[in-house]
């Protein structure tokens, strides 16, 4: 198999296993939001939010650094992961111990803190299953870390639709979600043992070196966290579970559709790399058809699901979650300026100019923090909600900004107008037959956007053409 077919392979396994894995993730949720009601799904929520910022010290940034030392000269891997290995068990302990110790000093109900304990275990498995996954990834060949997560998410599905069937507790779930984890883990340690086989001979001056390139890598990884997991951390702390759980189940919804963006993008992103040294043109073409496209999918997303808000969160939820209609109705559009960004983003890195990117999410996660704070007693979730697409809007407009002084490329707004009619001519069809049942009224505007984009002449030669040699590329 040739490279180009390897990685063609190594890339439609990831987008095909995490398309179904967040599906399985979806309707556990769904069945846990139900089951536990806004109290207990809140702090199920809280929980994994708040040992999100401990697994990002178990790697520090070494992950990619590990990848790209091993795919550059694969006779080392056996010395390099042997000393990642050592490096990667005491930071893990490190940070399982912090989350315990932070927890306790957090005064927060005995009921929580018991769950964090025993969730924290799940940090510690995370981190070598992720540290396995490195592995993998040097080697294209992600099929087995898909495997092993996937058989992760087989497993903890069935085991948590057991408890509920049972009529089980929350810290049931939890202990199911310890094992489930150390069954991935030792999936993914079999199938590491494939590849290499560690070598342990400690070498200082390797990790001086590893902890040197992988420095900026962190502290993104940092930034990251804080930005995507500090809104529930926060809610809980300043407001209350309930809210939490009203928050989550919204923001739960909103989370698979990020996938839209990451699979245009794997096809997109080789493209503009290689335009950059071939042809400028090419690379703004390839940006206007990323963008165009963005919008042509989540515009209409973004629209439907802020007029059903209150239907869709009933028919998942039921009743008791029908505040989380609102926190909905606002966070589906912080999806339509994430996925723009994702764009710019890649650009960015196209060019070269990644480092941006680090300002954008540091700027990103600070608004997040600050407007957190603000409107949070103010609003509730709802402040949390609008605190977080305003931090999305923040990132849009700076990446926008670097990416037009580095690049002479269209206006967004000439892009923006087709796909704007088209969702508005959707929007005033769902608004005006909203009281159909809402899987016949969906289809149906589909159906009236597309129409309108082809009246509207959205979709160009230019665009086919560049769409036909993405196709082909894959």
């Amino acid at each position: 198999m040739s490279t180009v077919q390897r990685v063609a392979k190594n890339t439609g396994i990831i987008v095909v296993g995490d398309v179904i894995f967040r599906l399985i993730s979806l309707v556990v949720t769904i069945y846990l939001a139900r089951y536990l009601g806004t109290v207990g799904f809140g702090k199920y929520s809280f929980v994994f939010a708040y040992l999100a910022f401990f697994g990002v010290v178990t790697d520090l940034g070494l992950q990619p650094i590990l990848v790209r030392e091993m795919a550059r000269e694969p006779s080392i891997a056996p010395g390099l992961i042997g000393n990642a290995y050592i490096i990667r068990l005491i930071l893990t302990v490190i940070a399982v111990v912090l989350s315990v110790v932070v927890i306790t000093l957090m005064s927060y109900p005995i009921d929580t803190t018991t769950y964090v304990y025993i969730a924290s275990l799940t940090v510690l498995f995370v981190s070598f299953s992720d540290f396995y996954r490195t592995i993998f990834e040097a080697n294209l060949r992600m099929e087995y870390n898909m495997v092993a997560k996937l058989a992760f998410k087989g497993v903890s599905a069935a085991l948590i639709l057991l408890i509920i069937f049972m009529k089980g507790t929350l810290l049931h779930i939890m202990i199911a979600l310890v094992f489930s984890e150390m069954v991935k883990t030792l999936l993914s340690y079999s199938f590491s043992r494939k590849f290499v086989r560690p070598r342990f001979e400690i070498d200082f001056g390797l990790w001086k070196y590893l902890f040197k390139e992988a420095l900026p890598l962190a502290l993104s990884s940092v930034i990251f966290i804080i930005y995507f997991r500090i809104d529930v951390v926060m809610l809980s702390i300043m407001i209350g579970d309930a809210e939490v759980g009203l928050y989550s189940a919204a923001q739960k919804l909103c989370e698979p559709l990020s996938l839209i963006p990451s699979a245009l993008m794997v096809s997109l992103f080789p493209i503009m790399s290689a335009s950059f040294k071939t042809s400028e043109k090419r690379l703004v073409k390839s940006y206007r058809l990323a963008i165009k496209y963005i919008l042509i999918s989540t515009l209409p997303i973004a629209v439907g699901t802020t007029l059903l808000a209150d239907k869709i969160i009933f028919l998942i939820y039921g009743v008791e979650f029908s505040g989380s209609a609102t926190a909905l109705q606002i966070l589906i559009w912080g999806l339509v300026f994430l996925s723009i960004n994702v764009v710019f983003m890649n650009l960015l890195t196209s060019i070269g100019k990644q480092k941006l990117n680090t300002i954008t999410t540091a700027l990103r996660a600070f608004g997040n923090v600050v407007l957190n704070f603000i409107l949070i007693p103010i609003l509730s979730y709802k402040g949390a909600s609008i605190a977080s697409v305003i931090a999305a809007i923040i990132a849009f407009v700076t990446s926008y900004y670097f990416v037009s002084r580095n690049l002479q490329i269209s206006p967004i707004h000439t892009i923006l107008i087709k796909p704007t009619i088209g969702g508005l001519l959707m929007g005033a069809f769902m608004y005006y037959f909203i009281d159909i049942n809402i899987f016949l009224l969906v289809p149906l505007a589909g159906i009236v956007y597309l129409v309108a984009l082809l009246t509207l002449k959205t979709f160009s030669e230019e665009d086919w053409d560049i769409a036909r040699k993405i196709v082909n590329r894959g």
